[in-house]
């Protein structure tokens, strides 16, 4: 029995023997090509390959022998800590398979592991670890993990140890020019008209003066139009000084009737000879003028007292603005009429007519003049006021005398007189040729007896 146990462990021991000869006849699982110079590398592992920077990013090259290995090699990177390294962070995971590379007239196959790494644009100068760790399995499908570190060598990035850099200097303060004030000469500028414009300018700085200054104007509606180029030129506004342009200014007789923004554009130097530009807006009011026209109002010449004359009037709006509540009133003495007569709103380019009814005074006679009164406001509410002459006559009304009958009678008896000779004669005309034919009747009667 003891004789047996001890060939039994014998022959365990000769089996462990022969499974570490095996093993180490094997070698490691996993070999870096130290040799070969393979696509994305300088130099060979064994001439000192470092990972190179190019275009932001860490090309890193890994040839790896593995002929014991089956299938593919999961590989992922670790790149220590965040706040500390150069790299930008995401998930670096990839799994490369076993190709066959040719160098001259020899064949290798081997996982060509290679990674491009992201850098940091603010990155800092420095050495940094890089940890590639593979994963695989054996053609005995045994599990293995092996670590690689390389480092990369970081040289185009900030110097941890120079100084901050000095702030850079701020740069020297330059004059501004504002426009200041501007007044037209009058409250507005009727379309059409030509104005003075005076604009005042100032240096608001405290240190240096503006030179060769150019001045325009330019309004922004093509309307309003500037007397001349609309430039000028000022040599020179001190500190804290001002400048006054005196510039005419036409409105065009089509402007339309509201504010105008127009820009004044300052160019200069400072006195360093920099050229500096500013521009600021102004406010021009503009208005289509009011023109409103009329036929002369037609009134009879001649009333008769107790008549009620029509007295008609045609408005006529020529302009380009809108006219408002025109109203006629009167003033005639004589004629006296039912009120004021509203004519109202008038659109431009159209025409409207007024009528108002009067009365003749009893008693007055003669001629007598007045005035009519028309009264209208523009699109801004402003009243104008026209007064029209009036004139007529007015004459006595005459009573007709009544019919009297004895003043009648004898024109009327003397026509009985003459129709009843008349009369008369006719009668006797008839008798006498009404006998005269008897006569001859009873004459032609007896001839024919005889015979």
């Amino acid at each position: 029995m003891k004789r047996h146990f001890a060939w039994l462990c014998l022959l365990i021991l000769l089996s462990a023997a022969c499974s570490h000869a095996t093993a180490a006849a094997a070698g490691p699982l996993l070999a870096i090509d130290t040799i070969h110079v393979y696509e994305g590398m300088e130099k060979s592992y064994a001439e000192g390959y470092l990972p190179v920077v190019s275009k932001d990013q860490a090309l890193v090259v890994l040839p790896l022998l593995a002929p014991t290995a089956a299938g593919s090699l999961t590989v992922t990177v670790n790149l220590g800590d965040p706040a500390h390294t150069p790299f930008v962070y995401q998930n670096y995971e990839k799994q490369f398979a076993s190709n066959s590379y040719t160098f001259e007239d020899e064949q290798v196959n081997c996982f060509l592991l290679h990674f491009a790494l992201p850098l940091k644009t603010e990155r800092l100068n420095g050495t940094y670890p890089i940890i590639l760790t593979v994963k695989g399995k054996t053609v005995d499908e045994e599990t293995f993990t092996e670590d690689y570190t390389l480092y990369l060598t970081i040289t185009d990035g900030i110097n941890p140890q120079s100084p901050a850099p000095e702030p850079a200097p701020a740069p020297p303060s330059q004059p501004k020019l504002i426009v200041e004030s501007y007044a037209l000469a009058k409250d507005y500028l009727e379309a059409g008209e030509t104005a003075e414009l005076k604009i005042t300018l100032r240096n608001t700085s405290n240190s240096q003066s503006a030179k060769n200054i150019k001045l325009s104007f330019v309004d922004n509606s093509g309307e309003i139009l500037p007397v001349g180029t609309g430039a000028k030129y000022c040599r020179q506004i001190t500190k804290g000084g001002a400048y006054t342009w005196n510039l005419e200014v036409t409105a065009t007789t089509t402007a339309q009737s509201k504010p105008h923004p127009a820009a004044i554009t300052m160019e200069y130097e400072d006195s360093h000879g920099n050229t500096v530009s500013a521009a600021d807006q102004i406010i021009i009011q503009v208005r289509q003028p009011v023109r409103l026209e009329y036929t002369e109002p037609t009134l009879p010449p001649r009333v008769t007292q107790g008549d009620t004359p029509t007295l008609t009037i045609t408005l006529m709006n020529l302009g380009k603005s809108t006219i408002y509540n025109a109203l006629l009133k009167f003033e005639l003495p004589g004629l006296s009429s039912g009120g004021s007569v509203l004519v109202g709103t008038i659109a431009p380019g159209t025409s409207a007519e007024g009528r108002a009814n009067f009365r003749a005074a009893k008693d007055m006679v003669g001629a007598i003049s007045g005035t009519l009164i028309l009264t209208y406001e523009d699109e801004y509410g402003e009243s104008y006021e026209k007064k029209i002459p009036l004139s007529t006559t007015i004459e006595e009304k005459k009573d007709i005398p009544a019919p009297q009958t004895e003043a009648k009678t004898p024109a009327a008896s003397t026509w009985t007189i003459i129709m009843a000779a008349g009369g008369i004669i006719l009668l006797a005309v008839a008798c006498l040729i009404v006998s005269r034919w008897l006569k001859e009747k009873k004459a032609r009667e007896e001839d024919e007896k005889r015979l």
